[in-house]
């Protein structure tokens, strides 16, 4: 049999009841066989309809095949359960008993998630007993990502295991709130949805239930389990939930998360003893301060202080000479000069050959002049010069002696960055090829017939060579994202409507999913399969 059609072991999590199982299916096997090789294995037999298996936090379909899920073989395939409550056949599972059956081996929960995450985790809970530490009361403490929340939900679900509660003790988050906005932000950003499980309040704790120790393996820290068999409490049911929802995000988006910081205002004000510079210069053998011609004292600053020698004198301009903006004149330059000396011998016309190096001379120190902003207007008076500068008001005379300087125009913007931002909005309405129309068309539903063979010919060769300008694609990609994210949250709660109907209370999930199937069911059937490839696949980053 060839590796292609070996049956590979899919590891069902089920967090509702504590349980874990192994089920064994073909890549030429599709989600509902899946299922149904669920309910043989799965105690309390739940019916294949009722069923809802996730994979990256996303619900995945009865015609999917698991070779299309996961394309290669040395991927660890993990699929989580959720069972509608009236699907079960033979009533709800328990968990084993430790007298009809031999004592597993302790299970391991590991403390830290066992995805790649931020190398600077927000919070974790401390391996030690939980003292007040400083590091435990910074406000701040959920400031470093934008998904500290769903860290901090994380480690309470852990303190519910550790000390029976999910109140952390010494630690001062902040303001939850606006963490929580952040982490919604987050995921709505990736086309997730916010589960309302995180919003939920924890069961009052009781007494029994399971118990866990601290341990190590590999180096890393674990919870494991001491008791197996008994039956967890309230609160750790719901501590279970909240581990399954925080697994899967903080394992699929935490390597995706962003540093956040809040800039909280702070004032800074420090008392530096005043000395006098200019014995230091001398100290230094260096020379003095002296005033420029015309330079007068600055009347505004303190005159205790010895070094008000003059108002402050304007900052020395140190430019960072652009090289691209240099080179690309130089090199069209030099292409020009080439074209002109292959077609006119400079040997045989010296006259013409001054000519070009004369040339070469001006393109050139006109590029430098245009970098460098020698071409702007040179200050002038003001009109008239009715306007009096600050300082001096109306009635009074200017503190100078040799008359009242003209006041100075506004500097204007460089013919530089004019020009850089004409080319950058010109390449952003690149990145942008397309992309109005189309998503007119999947707004509207209107019945538009595909794109024709020319125009998905001159789409590829424009899109191909703009991946030479990797800002360009890097903004297409982005816009591209945002729309497969909405696309993404449409089709999610367009199934969720589905599994609502019937329930009570779910009447506007319900009504807004029609209402959202109405919408697919008018656009055209290229925009339909556009939309179910955009639903059931990865992110290209993510491949």
């Amino acid at each position: 049999m060839s590796a292609q059609g070996a049956a590979v072991d899919i590891r069902i999590e089920l967090p509702t009841y504590s349980r874990s199982f192994i089920v064994q299916a073909r890549p030429s096997s599709t989600i509902r066989d899946v299922k149904l090789e669920i309910t043989r294995v799965c105690p309390g037999g739940p019916r294949a309809d009722g069923q809802r298996l996730i994979h990256k936090g996303r619900f995945v379909n009865d015609d999917e095949l698991v070779g299309e899920i996961w394309k290669k073989l040395d991927e660890v395939h993990v699929l989580h359960l959720s069972v509608h409550p009236s699907a079960w056949t033979d009533g709800t599972p328990t968990l084993p008993s430790s007298s009809s059956q031999p004592a597993p081996t302790p299970l391991t929960v590991p403390l830290a998630m066992p995805g790649p995450l931020p190398v600077s985790v927000p919070f974790s809970y401390p391996i030690t007993p939980p003292v007040a530490s400083p590091s435990m009361a910074d406000p701040t403490m959920l400031a470093y990502t934008t998904l500290g929340y769903v860290y901090y939900k994380h480690a309470s679900a852990l303190s519910v295991f550790m000390n029976g509660t999910d109140r952390i003790e010494g630690a001062n988050v902040g303001d939850t709130q606006r963490w929580r906005a952040v982490a919604i932000e987050m995921l709505g950003h990736h086309g997730w949805a916010w589960p309302a499980l995180l919003d939920e309040e924890y069961p009052q704790p009781t007494s029994g239930g399971l118990k866990y120790e601290r341990t190590t393996v590999d180096g890393l820290p674990y919870l494991s389990l001491t008791n197996p068999g008994t039956e967890p409490t309230p609160i750790q049911v719901h501590a279970f939930k909240v581990l399954s929802l925080t697994f899967t995000i903080l394992s699929t988006l935490g390597q995706f998360a962003p540093p956040y910081y809040h800039a909280a205002p702070t004032n800074v004000a420090q008392n530096i003893g005043t000395t006098n510079l200019n014995e230091h210069l001398q100290r230094l053998g260096l020379p003095a301060l002296r005033l420029a011609p015309g330079q007068i004292p600055n009347q505004n600053l303190n005159p205790n202080d010895p070094n008000n020698f003059a108002a402050p004198a304007p900052a020395v301009e140190i430019r960072a000479i652009p090289l691209r903006a240099v080179l690309v004149p130089f090199l069209m330059v030099t292409f020009r000069t080439i074209l002109l000396l292959y077609f006119f011998g400079p040997t045989k016309r010296p006259f013409f050959a001054l000519l070009v190096m004369a040339w070469i001379l001006y393109e050139a120190w006109g590029a430098i002049r245009l970098v460098l902003g020698h071409d702007r207007p040179r200050d002038r008076p003001q009109a008239g010069g009715a306007d009096v500068p600050a300082g001096n008001p109306a009635g009074q005379p200017g503190p100078q002696a040799q008359g009242q300087q003209p006041n100075r125009a506004p500097r204007r913007p460089r013919a530089a960055n004019a020009n850089r931002s004409a080319v950058y909005s010109f390449l952003a309405s690149l990145s942008n090829l397309n992309l109005r129309r189309e998503d007119a068309v999947i707004d509207a539903g209107a019945n538009v017939p595909p794109p024709s063979l020319s125009h998905k010919v001159s789409t590829f060769v424009t899109l191909m060579l703009l991946t030479l300008y990797p800002a360009v694609w890097d903004h297409r990609r982005a816009a591209l994202r945002r729309r497969e994210g909405r696309l993404r949250t449409e089709a999610n709660a367009r199934e969720a409507a589905r599994g609502a109907e019937g329930e009570p209370g779910r009447e506007a999930d319900v009504e807004r999913g029609r209402t959202l199937e109405r919408l697919q069911q008018s656009r055209p059937a290229w925009v339909r399969e556009y939309i179910e490839r955009a639903h059931t696949t990865d992110w290209a980053d993510e491949l």
